[in-house]
């Protein structure tokens, strides 16, 4: 836990420390430190820190830049920020800053985003009323719309569509929910307490195939980054989403408790080690997009809001207790660990389920071709004599050990909170006292 609290409040330090005036009354963050700060970039920044329950530092001037859709800085030439996705973050952004429901902006932007939602689908594009309807611009409208749903008969209306077509896009193997940044961001709306009634059995369906999705993806080892591509006005944009950052924040803000699985252990570490942590480079606190990649603000902030969800899991759902048993396990915590199979003096036999099952496989093979051997040999001869009978039983009880081996050696590293001695007995058992006897008999 004091490491994690280290690895925020280094990460606190890098936003303060590139937190820049953008020459207009206002400041903010830039998608990385040497550019001009932008509304979307600083709205994500501060929704991050409102979520850990840090004060946004300078936030007057940071809600004086958030509330504007253009910016004109003097050395980047004119920007605007009006689509669909940039009308949801500033939502957000000023919900998290402590602007009233009766501010005429905030009355704006819902109504924006009521109008803005397609009329077939129930999603949102990501910018203008061209291009395909996006999961990355529904998903944010539903977090901004969400705190205004309760209180508002349209906006509930406009919600329970949006949350409806991010569900229907998972159970329906829709292509676009197939990368790992989309089920995310499915996985992150469907949590919400506000949409925990929306949607029915069918959100909460989607919401369970979203969440294999992502733990079979994070175990795979794959390359989690995957690019969006849409128009804002006449420019063509590239979104780099950073499916490692997203996915461990979304799962650990569904469910607390999957920070004990082997996936989401070994993407947490995957994600510390982008953290910049060298203490002489500017850069320190900050995490990258990749190994290979820059340390950007949108970096940054997804792996803050990921921390914050870990902490949170961690003080929910670890006691002292818990994380003992846990160290000092030598079979592991779950059934894809690496599970003590047997010891000889200092030597351990470990092999997690997948190599069991493996290892089944094979001994089932080569236990039904010993077996089929010794009835073959049984059968060559109309009457064999005692020698026969006996090599060709030994083969029967030779390849039925194998395949007792195999069985137990599976369910052993299956099943590891059982008893190995349990397991063994009840295979023998039931391998000597059913299996073999028929078998032999047959024979």
């Amino acid at each position: 836990m004091s490491n994690l609290d280290e690895r925020m409040r280094l990460a606190v330090a890098w936003f303060e420390r590139y937190q820049f005036s953008d020459g207009a009354g206002g400041a903010g963050w830039g998608w990385i430190h040497d550019v001009p700060p932008n509304p979307q970039n600083t709205a994500e920044v501060v929704c991050a820190l409102a979520a850990a329950g840090i004060p946004v530092p300078r936030a007057d001037e940071v809600l004086h830049l958030v509330r504007r859709q253009r910016i004109v800085p003097p050395t980047a030439g004119a920007g605007e920020f009006t689509g669909p996705i940039d009308i949801a973050w500033q939502l957000r952004a000023m919900h998290c800053l402590g602007v009233p429901d009766t501010d005429p902006d905030v009355a704006e932007c819902i109504r924006r985003l009521i109008e803005e939602q397609d009329a077939e689908s129930g999603g949102y594009r990501m910018s203008g009323s061209i291009g395909p309807v996006s999961l990355t611009a529904t998903s944010a409208a539903m977090h901004a719309l969400a705190p205004y749903a309760a209180a508002n008969e349209e906006v509930a209306r406009v919600t329970l569509r949006g949350v409806t077509f991010l569900a229907l896009t998972m159970l329906s193997d829709d292509v676009r929910a197939e990368p790992l940044y989309t089920a995310a961001h499915i996985v992150s709306v469907l949590a919400r307490s506000e949409f925990a009634s929306v949607g029915g059995k069918r959100a909460r369906r989607a919401s369970e195939l979203a969440i294999e999705r992502i733990l079979d993806t994070l175990a795979d080892g794959v390359n989690c980054n995957g690019d969006e591509y849409f128009l804002r006005g006449d420019i063509a944009h590239t979104w780099r989403h950073l499916g490692l950052h997203s996915a461990v924040g979304a799962l650990l803000g569904a469910d607390g408790t999957l920070i004990f699985h082997p996936a989401v252990r070994a993407a947490l570490t995957s994600l510390f080690e982008l953290q910049e942590m060298s203490v002489r480079l500017p850069s320190r606190g900050g995490f990258r997009t990749s190994s290979e990649g820059f340390v950007t603000a949108y970096s940054t902030t997804s792996a803050f809001e990921a921390m914050v969800h870990a902490r949170a899991a961690v003080g929910e759902t670890a006691n002292p207790g818990k994380i003992f048993d846990l160290i000092c396990r030598a079979d592991g915590a779950h059934h894809s660990d690496g599970q003590v199979l047997a010891k000889w003096g200092r030597q351990r036999l470990i092999m997690n389920s997948f190599a069991g099952f493996a290892v089944f496989l094979l001994a089932m093979t080569a236990g039904l071709t010993i077996v089929a051997h010794g009835a073959e040999l049984n059968a060559r001869y109309e009457n064999p004599d005692w020698p026969v009978k006996l090599a060709a039983r030994a083969l029967v009880i030779w390849g039925t050990t194998v395949i007792a081996f195999g069985t137990l050696t599976w369910l052993t590293s299956r099943f590891p909170a059982s008893s190995t001695r349990v397991v063994a007995a009840a295979v023998f058992g039931g391998f000597t006292a059913v299996v073999l006897p028929i078998v032999t008999y047959a024979i």
